[in-house]
């Protein structure tokens, strides 16, 4: 066991290392990432504007008119909220980048409202509910970080216990255990090999033991069920490329949630900070 966690160490190392490097670029690579979802969700809406208007009629009873107007809302809220999130702190001196968040925290919450009964992915309701839930969590990341860098609490009418460092960690906490979800969704349709090949790992991120390798480890795993499973470039024009792009996109903005959480670390509450504790 000793041998496994030096080995562990010095892959570490050397991952800190790479991505040292990559520092400065990473917070766009994370932030692009994650944003393409909701610019792909924004867009598919106004090229397919009439059938999205007859859906919210037929299924809500809405006035056409109403149904057109809540759509253009939404858009802009997805286009509105990518931009500041991307623009950091380049635009408006980062003022905004909390409200971009909050945003698309309610672009999250309008999809499940309205979608979560007639889900548009193949793994079904629970599939469309789970990775809107991975995507709240990487939000969770986002305004929590931007708060505590104008020196307020990381979230809004909830005081800090002790100080925002505190809470920051249970937010990390909690974004770490919504981040894997996405791994339980298709844990059961890798077969028993891909089972126990993933379980450790989605185990380590959530408990945060080796973040930086663990966290790697399951961006690749993500990739891979994501070109095995959601290869919509195979396909012709069909409601099933349609589908499978969707899932495509939503799944790499949800790998820019967990590659943002590998960047940052996992936070006090974790087997990492744990460690590194009794160290010193």
């Amino acid at each position: 066991m000793e041998q496994v966690q030096d080995i562990a160490r010095q892959v570490q190392r050397t991952y800190k290392r790479v991505t040292k490097q990559l520092a400065p670029y990473a917070p766009y690579i994370t932030r692009g990432l994650f944003v393409a979802t909701f610019v792909e969700d924004g867009v598919r809406v106004l090229t397919e504007m009439p059938h999205q208007i007859d859906f919210l009629h037929y299924e809500y009873k809405l006035p056409e008119w109403l149904a057109g107007f809540l759509l253009i809302v939404t858009v802009l809220l997805s286009f509105v909220g990518s931009g500041l999130l991307i623009a950091q702190k380049h635009a408006f001196k980062g003022k905004y980048e909390a409200v971009g968040a909050y945003l698309l925290l309610g672009c999250v919450t309008y999809q499940q409202l309205v979608y979560g009964r007639h889900s548009p992915i193949g793994s079904g309701n629970l599939g469309f509910l789970v990775r809107n839930l991975c995507l709240a969590g990487a939000l969770l990341l986002f305004l929590a970080q931007s708060r505590i860098d104008e020196g307020r609490t990381a979230l809004p009418g909830v005081p800090d216990p002790g100080n925002s460092v505190t809470m920051q960690s249970y937010l990390k906490l909690a974004s770490r255990v919504l981040l894997v979800l996405l791994a339980m969704e298709f844990l059961t349709t890798m077969g028993w090999v891909g089972c126990v090949l993933t379980a450790p790992v989605v185990v380590a991120v959530a408990v945060g033991w080796y973040m930086t390798l663990s966290g790697t480890a399951l961006l690749v795993l993500y990739l891979v069920h994501n070109v095995l499973n959601s290869a919509f470039w195979s396909l012709g024009d069909s409601y099933m490329k349609d589908v499978l792009r969707y899932e495509w996109v939503q799944t790499i903005s949800i790998m820019g949630g967990l590659l943002m959480l590998v960047v940052n670390g996992p936070g006090e509450l974790s087997v990492d900070e744990r460690f590194r504790r009794k160290r010193f």
